[in-house]
């Protein structure tokens, strides 16, 4: 007997119609002679009731503290848990649910993105002797002294993983409404095209499907652990793109994935301190005191400027500016830059494969597409497989056309 654990996001649990398709995918690996852990995200996406969006809406969240927040924004995995058992023992199957703490994953104390520290699976493996389908609620787990924690963003997807390395599963499927993994955002690219396998290494960073993506974190802990993910679509029984690790790769796919997509964002931003001075340590404490914000540095430049002087730019997530400019002013003493530029509207395009660590002149096709056809490129970031470059926010799509154009066209 295997087990096989299946991540169901909003747009699957959101309604009676939609958790038909949900059901229809877990009996079929019931049918297939495997037990199921199904790990279930929030009913729905904003305004539908019990969506965590629309829990937000509901309060003032200035009045709350963040482990308040995470106590409320739990909540609408913990009632789709329920929904689905009574739905599915309705149906006449056997099943059961685990509450938060049962799930095992264990966190630091950072509210609202927390980091897993541990998980241990002997709960949900216990309830799978007595049950056929097991449903655990997404996106959370519980800190040391037993508070309620939240995952951030991809918190379900990350669950999923965690679960499925702590109960040895055999396979991770996440669902969404879309079927795989594409080169490119169908959306953007009209020529984008379905992958059958997606290299995953330890670095990856981000990988994309058309509407979603997986973040550094679920990509990190698969990898790590060498968890094979299936990327698949609710409402298509047909199957979907597989995601795997270094070690589990067939080497006779590899060229079939030497550029395996075009991806691209337009959430970012630029902050640059302008003379700071050169002989303190001030990159240094400003990571540290960045780190303690939980923000994460996307893209770091330091360059001598003479006279004593350094300048430093970060890329962020828009929605950090506010802390790190906190951090900026609370280091001014230290840092005394001549001046702080933030600029917003930035984005990114990126291209990633594994073939880029062995193909000369990527990055320089990169650059050129971009620059050539009048898209100023700000900052640059590589890896053995991924280039990634920072763009002006309004020409992300554009480029992710040409891009993909250039190197899978």
């Amino acid at each position: 007997m295997k087990v096989i654990v299946q991540k169901f996001g909003g747009t699957s649990t959101r309604s009676v119609e939609t958790r038909e398709h949900m059901y229809k995918n877990i009996i079929r690996e019931l049918e297939n002679g495997n037990k199921v852990v199904a790990v279930v995200s929030a009913m729905g996406r904003f305004d539908d009731p019990y969506a965590t969006d629309t829990l937000l809406s509901i309060v003032n969240t200035d009045e709350l503290t963040d482990e308040e927040i995470d106590r409320l924004t739990s909540i609408g995995e913990t009632i789709s848990t329920l929904v689905c058992k009574s739905e599915l023992s309705e149906m006449g199957y056997s099943v059961e649910t685990v509450t938060n703490t049962e799930l095992g994953i264990l966190t630091d104390s950072h509210h609202m993105n927390a980091t897993i520290t541990n998980v241990e699976g002997s709960h949900i493996t216990d309830k799978l002797k007595r049950a056929d389908i097991v449903i655990c609620p997404g996106f959370q787990g519980y800190s040391q002294n037993g508070k309620v924690t939240t995952l951030g963003r991809g918190g379900s997807d990350l669950s999923a993983v965690a679960i499925g390395v702590a109960i040895d599963a055999s396979e991770v499927e996440i669902y969404s409404d879309v079927n795989g993994i594409y080169t490119a955002d169908p959306r953007i690219v009209p020529d984008a095209k379905k992958l059958e396998l997606y290299q995953l290494c330890r670095n990856a960073g981000t990988f994309q499907q058309w509407s979603k993506s997986f973040n550094h974190r679920v990509c990190t802990t698969a990898a790590k652990h060498d968890i094979v993910i299936h990327a698949r679509s609710s409402f298509d029984s047909r199957k979907g793109t597989y995601v795997l690790g270094d070690e589990k790769i067939m080497k006779d796919h590899l060229n079939q994935l030497i550029i395996s997509g075009i991806t691209g964002s337009q959430n970012e931003a630029r902050v640059t301190l302008v003379g700071v001075d050169a002989k303190v340590n001030g990159a240094g404490q400003l990571f540290e005191k960045i780190a303690e914000a939980n923000v994460n540095v996307n893209v770091f430049n330091q360059a001598l400027v003479g006279g004593g002087k350094m300048d430093i730019s970060l890329i962020i997530n828009d929605k950090d500016v506010p802390g790190v400019v906190e951090v900026i002013n609370d280091l001014k003493e230290i840092l005394k830059p001549q001046k702080t530029i933030v600029r917003g509207n930035i984005g990114k395009v990126a291209v990633i494969g594994v073939g880029i660590k062995n193909n000369k002149g990527m990055f320089q096709k990169v650059y050129n597409t971009l620059m050539s056809n009048d898209i100023n490129v700000e900052m640059t970031s590589c890896s053995e497989i991924n280039i990634s470059c920072y763009i002006d926010r309004d020409d992300v799509k554009k480029a992710q056309v040409l891009l993909h154009e250039a190197f899978l066209g």
